[in-house]
C-alpha cells in the first residue's frame, strides 16, 4: 500500500543537512510506511554495501529499491574502522559496516539491533532508531497519518516494538501535541 505525502522542498542543500547512516531494518520500514522519500528531507542518507546487498537481495520487497533513490549515498567505510570492530560485534555484517561507516564520517546511525545499539554507545556513536526518525518525521509535520497508525502499520510489518518504548514514543508524541 502506497501511502502520499507531502515533499517539501527543502531550502537546505543535501551537503547541509546532518549525516546519518542507515541500516536495513530502518530503511524497509520506512519504505513499508511510504516515507522512505523523505529521509532527505531529514538527513543525508549513507548506505554500506552490506546494507545495500540485504536490500536488493529480495527484488520487489519493501526497501529493495530504495538503494537505487538519487538521495542515498552508497559508501563502503574504511577497512581498518571494520576490521576493529570485526572482532567486537557479532551481528551481521550490514550492523557492521553501518556502525564503521558512521565512525568514518561522525554520523549519525540509525539502527534497530538492540545489541549493535549497545555497541554503538559504547563507541561513542550519536545513534537512533525508526522509531527516533519517525517522531522526528511527524513532529516536523511530514508524515501523512496519525503516530499510532504508523505504528501499527510497523506491527504488521514484524517491527518488534516492546510495549514500555510504544508507550514511550506516542507519550513523547502527547507532550508535543498538548505544547502546540
Amino acid at each position: 500500500m502506497a501511502a502520499r505525502f507531502r515533499v517539501r522542498s527543502s531550502s537546505v542543500r543535501a551537503s547541509d543537512k546532518e549525516p546519518a547512516v542507515f541500516d536495513a531494518s530502518p530503511l524497509v520500514f520506512f519504505d513499508v510506511l511510504g516515507y522512505a522519500g523523505l529521509l532527505p528531507e531529514l538527513h543525508r542518507v549513507f548506505v554500506p554495501p552490506a546494507v545495500v546487498e540485504e536490500l536488493v537481495a529480495l527484488p520487489g520487497e519493501p526497501g529493495s529499491g530504495v538503494p537505487e533513490k538519487g538521495w542515498v549515498e552508497r559508501r563502503a567505510p574504511h577497512a581498518e574502522t571494520l576490521g576493529r570492530i570485526e572482532g567486537d560485534l557479532t551481528e551481521g555484517r550490514g550492523e557492521k559496516e553501518a556502525i564503521a561507516l558512521a565512525l568514518d564520517l561522525s554520523a549519525l546511525v540509525v539502527l534497530d539491533d538492540k545489541r549493535a545499539r549497545n555497541y554503538a554507545r559504547r563507541v561513542g556513536l550519536r545513534l537512533t532508531g525508526t522509531l527516533g526518525v519517525l517522531l522526528r518525521l511527524h513532529r516536523l509535520g511530514l508524515a501523512e497519518r496519525e503516530l499510532e497508525a504508523d505504528i501499527a502499520l510497523l506491527d504488521e510489518a514484524d517491527m518488534r516494538i516492546s510495549p514500555g518504548l510504544r508507550r514511550m514514543v506516542l507519550d513523547l508524541e502527547d507532550e508535543r501535541s498538548e505544547g502546540r
